[in-house]
């Protein structure tokens, strides 16, 4: 029979007890586990003195570390020399000799005692160091933690077409305003929409790259960059070519949040568009410059209300105040406020329906007729030039905002440089819902958007700073008159999505067909969608969409845009759109 086999259970209820009492005296935990590891060693090479030695070198380590006195780290050194020498005898294999100090050797430890010890050791070990960052090579300071990255791209080729029914001749007055003035007398015709050629295989690109960082105490803030053809609100889509030249980088975002509660944000800066709302008022790309702040309030476990409110300069009137004047003007600093009220109801695991309603109100939008400007005398700048549109697409109702003295030597041609401003205030008043279900396990998305210009009265075209002869777009075909002026304030949009709207992996897909309606007054037409109707107001017509995921972030997309004007000289337009995205 071998005589070593009594000594297990000895071994067994020592290094239990001496488990136990580490979990009471944390500071003695290491020392354990320390001895623990050296014994299993031992207990291979039992007469190898350097594996004892190690043992006797760790204690010793410990106690110049701190973690043991010096009185506690003999004490255990002596039980560990009783232990080995009571297991000795039992066995037989002691020798008379008493152990020299230093010396210890274990025949057996259980198999289970060195898994829980090394168990134990590793979790404590493994813990500090993801506190402390110093077992992770290359691992980036604390602050670091602390900042995500956002980005996405697109490459687009772009397809416009125009049907041969179109007027020949339609005045382009985004353009008119951005490189005029424009002589109504000069022998140059005024620049001109494209009509009537076609323009295929447009590649065009969108890049966005974007850090947000997290200031603790629930302060957060933001920075993205775009790409862009120009530094225009709605888009940030940057055309390829061009020589090949380099491509803008135009800062897109930068903002900072508070949040001081769960259920209140505030956000000030230039950031993205805080308004539940659709592309019939604003663009996708649209972000805003100002201050707004959020609301949240649960109102059942189902059912959540919301609210934001906000206030957004759209542009300071530096003209307002000459520099060489001493009488100063009015402020005529165009602002945008809005306020929204909403709520969202999930009245099912996978259904949840939204409503909000929202008053957005642009303040000193409308262009104003100048003092008589005598031009003739070599002025430059007439008084109300700044009051026109800082940018336009195309669609809302215009007028001739000079009021240009005729030449007294030459009262039949004489020069008029003109610029032309909005005819209408813009007070719009907004109602959007979506509903988000499943059919047959597919997701389902309805949207609803409604719009009225509630500042729009026809009558102020024929106003007495404006009338007939200053009204220059709107018109039936080659008939200016007050009879065929037409213009509106309502827009609707109604869009239906099967899919997932917003693919996240390989196999995902959706497909959309919506129907937009949009009125020449019913909102700014330099703010919304710049790819229907190629931007602006007064269009109407169908939308097809659909996409498909490649990849977690990646994903392939096309659009159909069949549009037409509403009221005017025919205008209808096709757009088609074959895009490869990503996003990281």
């Amino acid at each position: 029979m071998n005589h070593a086999t009594p000594s297990k259970p000895l071994v067994s209820r020592r290094f239990r007890m001496t488990i136990g009492k580490a979990r009471q005296r944390p500071a003695r935990a290491l020392l354990a586990a320390a001895i623990g590891l050296a014994m299993c060693a031992g207990s291979v090479h039992a007469q190898a003195a350097a594996s004892e030695n190690a043992t006797i070198n760790l204690v010793r380590l410990l106690v110049k570390r701190g973690v043991l006195t010096q009185a506690d780290a003999d004490g255990l050194i002596a039980q560990a020399n009783a232990d080995a020498a009571q297991a000795q005898k039992l066995a037989g294999t002691a020798n008379a000799a008493p152990a020299t100090p230093g010396q210890v050797r274990v025949t057996y430890v259980p198999e289970v005692v060195r898994n829980q010890i090394k168990d134990e050791l590793r979790q404590e070990v493994v813990a500090q160091a993801k506190d402390e960052h110093w077992a992770e090579p290359g691992k980036l300071p604390e602050w670091l933690d602390r900042i995500s990255w956002t980005g996405d791209m697109r490459v687009r080729d772009e397809f416009h077409y125009y049907d041969k029914g179109n007027a020949p001749q339609v005045v382009d007055f985004a353009a008119l305003n951005r490189t005029g003035p424009y002589d109504l007398n000069g022998a140059t015709p005024p620049p001109q929409l494209n009509t009537l050629e076609n323009r295929t295989n447009s590649l065009r690109i969108r890049a966005r790259l974007g850090v947000n960082v997290d200031l603790g105490d629930g302060v957060t803030a933001g920075i993205r960059l775009g790409t862009g053809n120009d530094n225009n609100p709605v888009s940030t889509t940057q055309n390829l070519g061009g020589g090949l030249g380099k491509k803008n980088v135009w800062l897109d975002q930068a903002w900072i949040a508070w949040r001081p509660t769960d259920w209140v944000k505030v956000t000030g800066g230039r950031m993205p568009n805080p308004f539940l709302s659709t592309n019939l008022v604003y663009a996708d790309d649209l972000n805003f410059d100002g201050i707004a702040s959020h609301f949240d309030v649960p109102a059942t476990d189902d059912v959540n209300t919301f609210a934001t409110v906000g206030m957004f300069p759209i542009e300071y009137q530096s003209d307002d105040f000459p520099s060489q004047a001493g009488t100063k003007n009015a402020s005529r600093d165009k602002w945008m406020t809005g306020a929204q009220l909403g709520a969202s109801w999930k009245f099912a695991d996978d259904a949840e329906w939204k409503f909000a309603l929202a008053y957005y109100r642009f303040d000193n939008m409308r262009g104003q007729l100048s003092d008589p400007c005598p031009i003739y005398l070599g002025v430059t700048y007439c008084s109300t030039d700044a009051t026109r549109p800082t940018f336009m697409q195309k669609g809302n109702s215009l007028f001739l905002i000079r009021d240009i003295i005729p030449d007294p030597n030459s009262p039949s041609s004489y020069a008029q440089p003109q610029f032309v401003g909005l005819v209408y205030d813009y007070h719009v008043a907004n109602a959007t819902t979506r509903l988000d279900m499943k059919v047959a396990d597919t997701p389902l998305r309805l949207e609803g958007d409604y719009i009225r210009n509630m500042a729009y009265h026809r009558r102020d075209a024929f106003a007495d700073d404006i009338g007939i002869n200053r009204l220059v777009n709107n018109f039936g075909a080659g008939d200016v008159s007050a009879a065929t002026y037409k213009s509106g304030p309502v827009g609707w949009m109604f869009r239906a999505t099967l899919g997932d709207p917003d693919p996240h992996a390989a196999g995902d897909w959706n497909a959309s067909l919506a129907y937009k309606y949009l009125q020449p007054d019913a909102t700014l037409d330099g703010l919304n969608d710049p790819d229907f109707h190629l931007g602006g107001t007064n269009a109407k017509g169908f939308i097809l969409g659909g996409s498909y995921g490649i990849s977690k972030y990646s994903w392939l997309s096309l659009r159909y845009f069949n549009a037409k004007q509403v009221f005017g000289p025919p205008l209808s337009i096709d757009v088609f759109q074959l895009e490869m995205n990503a996003r990281f």
